[in-house]
Formats: structure tokens, C-alpha cells, sequence
């Protein structure tokens, strides 16, 4: 082969190999994750409004277009928690998963969490004792989500149901 041909390929070769490279540096920045409401049977639906598109979260950005909505259609008072479950597919440094709730006036960190350094994840929503759902209950929480750079790039779903404590 000519010195030509030789450079040539060697030049097509690192093209290549630096494209594959930058798609793999881009594409793994990125985490899929399905978006789960579990309702228990009762008088309280919980929803997602709306429902969180799982396919493409980028680390490091806060994602807040969406919501938690807790209805109650029933007849009875509740006193109620929204738990979160999150399930990866390695163990989570701390805080690698942030979630921030709307009050209304001012976002607040969801606190709550625990199981870091596994691969669970839980958590909840509203004070100790739960929040009073009353009959006709119809309001939708604001939340913001955001999975850090520390995050592992790896599936994950997120649960969330409504229980009394």
C-alpha cells in the first residue's frame, strides 16, 4: 500500500473512531425511566399531570413540567402520604436523585428519601402524620425531578402511590 492510501485510511479510521466515541459520550448522559401510579383500591386516585416522558432525561437538568394530582371521590377524610419509590438498576450515591415539590409559593427539597448507597430508593410526600384528604379532594402538586451527574446511566422506575401512615 502507498504511503497516500495508508494515510487516507488511518485518517477515515480516526474520523470514525472520534464520531463513535463523541455519540457514546453524548448518549450516555442520558437516562430512561418509566413512570409508575400505583392506586390501592380506595376512594384516592392518584395521577401523573402529566405523565413524564421516561425516554430522554439528560443528567445535571431539572425537568419540572409536571405534576402529582390526588383526587378524593369518596365520602370519608383521609389522612394521606404520596410515597416514592425509585428502583435502579445500580446502587445511588447520595442525592444522585433530587425531587422538588411546589407549595404554591416556594419549591422545596423532598427530604425524605432514604436507601442511598442501594438500589432503592423511598420516600414521601406531606407531613408525619399525612395530610387531611377531605371528600372531593381535587388538587395537583407541581414537581421538578433532576438525576445529577453522579446518577447512574442505567434504567430506572419510579413508583409513586398514596397510603394512610
Amino acid at each position: 500500500m502507498t504511503k497516500k492510501k495508508i494515510g487516507v485510511l488511518a485518517a477515515v479510521l480516526l474520523s470514525t473512531l472520534v464520531v463513535g466515541v463523541y455519540a457514546g459520550m453524548t448518549l450516555s448522559n442520558h437516562i430512561s425511566a418509566s413512570w409508575n401510579v400505583i392506586n390501592t383500591g380506595t376512594e384516592l386516585t392518584l395521577s401523573w399531570a402529566p405523565s413524564p416522558d421516561g425516554s430522554n432525561f439528560a443528567t445535571g437538568v431539572w425537568y419540572g413540567e409536571y405534576g402529582i394530582r390526588l383526587q378524593n371521590t369518596g365520602t370519608a377524610t383521609y389522612n394521606v402520604l404520596v410515597y416514592f419509590a425509585i428502583d435502579a438498576n445500580a446502587a445511588l450515591p447520595t442525592d444522585c436523585v433530587k425531587i422538588q415539590y411546589y407549595d404554591g409559593t416556594n419549591w422545596h427539597d423532598l427530604t425524605t428519601m432514604t436507601g442511598w448507597a442501594t438500589q432503592h430508593l423511598t420516600g414521601y410526600f406531606g407531613p408525619v402524620g399525612g395530610f387531611a384528604c377531605t371528600p372531593g379532594w381535587d388538587a395537583t402538586t407541581p414537581l421538578k425531578i433532576m438525576f445529577s451527574g453522579a446518577a447512574p446511566i442505567t434504567g430506572y422506575s419510579v413508583d409513586v402511590y398514596v397510603a394512610v401512615p
